[in-house]
């Protein structure tokens, strides 16, 4: 049985009859920029906070400059250190950083801005491309100035779970879906309940697999098509990510749902046919498309979640208290997470 939860049932969505499928635009009032970050109350944070048991920190950023070469045409992370000479041009004991990134380049939070519904080209909220250009509505200083994300971390380990299952291992460079089946399966399996205000992190081993690779597989590697282990673009997976309570989901791979993100296993007749949404799933990306523009949960992607899920075995939990405050950047896409999980 799904969690106790403010949200109504998966059933009676879109609330917006006149918006995109699934969409929960007004849940939180018409002009509502958190999403479903506002579940993120006191005494949610306060309850979180007892999760804090033994005082462990692990964190979950992976350097800014892996992966080294980045896909999807990304900007790859530049950094050089300015030594601060006196004005008679004497060099100093004073240095300055000068970095260059896009903030999706490494372990990033997708913010409501980044990913709308392709069909019918809305953000979160209804917001229109020309809203986001002209404004700085919607925009990620906005999660910053409500506090972050701190809350209950839900840890599920998908390469442990084969492995205990007897399964054999899926190669996280691949196009591989993991299946909301799975999903309920593993939490079963940890004897976790989800509750309302939770974060999903969920460890595929893409980082681990990438940190493997030879120096020029790595220059190599955005060359091909994007194939990434991550869960299933469908009904089920993203009723699941609704029903238990997350306000945000987060991976270790490149993208959290499968990649590509568009292809045969989205296409009209495919998962959903006979189904009234294909439109969106032509669009490609129906977790990006339903978890950040239609309800304003985040997505984190390329979290490093390895020494957070060896602490987890080692400890015999899963289930932690996370911190994660992004980058204060007025109209922000995206972000590094600036995250720490606290056992």
């Amino acid at each position: 049985m799904p969690p106790p939860t403010t949200r109504p049932p998966f059933s009676s969505l879109p609330l917006d009859k006149s918006g995109p499928a699934g969409n929960a635009w007004g849940l939180y009032g018409p002009n509502d920029e958190l999403g479903a970050l506002n579940l993120l109350t006191p005494a949610i944070v306060k309850s979180a906070a007892s999760e804090i048991q033994t005082g462990e920190r692990v964190s979950l950023d992976w350097y800014l400059n892996l992966p080294s070469y980045p896909s999807f045409g990304r900007q790859a992370f530049d950094w050089k250190m300015q030594n601060r000479t006196h004005p008679d041009g004497r060099r100093r004991t004073v240095n300055d950083d000068i970095v260059h990134l896009n903030t999706q380049g490494s372990s990033q939070w997708d913010g409501f801005r980044h990913y709308g519904y392709q069909s019918a080209k809305k953000y979160y909220g209804g917001r229109s491309q020309q809203d986001v250009e002209g404004s700085e509505v919607i925009g990620i200083d906005r999660i910053v100035s409500a506090g972050g994300i701190t809350s209950r971390g839900v840890i599920l380990d998908y390469p442990r779970y084969l492995e205990r299952m007897g399964r054999e291992a899926v190669d996280a460079l691949s196009a591989s879906s993991i299946k909301a089946e799975e999903l309920r399966d593993m939490l079963g399996e940890t004897g976790v309940g989800t509750r309302e205000g939770d974060v999903l992190l969920l460890r595929t081993g893409f980082t681990r697999a990438y940190e493997a690779l030879g120096v020029e597989e790595k220059k190599e590697f955005p060359n091909k098509a994007p194939t990434f282990l991550g869960v299933e673009s469908s009904k089920d997976v993203v009723q699941w990510i609704w029903e238990s309570g997350f306000v945000a989901v987060a991976g270790d791979a490149p993208s959290f749902e499968m990649s590509p993100l568009v292809g045969d296993h989205n296409s009209p007749g495919g998962i959903w046919k006979g189904e009234a949404w294909e439109d969106e799933m032509q669009g490609g990306g129906l977790v990006h498309q339903w978890c950040l523009a239609g309800w304003g949960v985040m997505i984190g992607e390329m979290f490093d979640l390895e020494r957070l899920c060896e602490k987890a075995e080692e400890l015999g939990r899963h289930t932690c208290f996370v911190s994660s405050v992004p980058l204060k950047v007025p109209g922000g896409v995206a972000s590094p997470p600036n995250a720490v999980a606290i056992f």
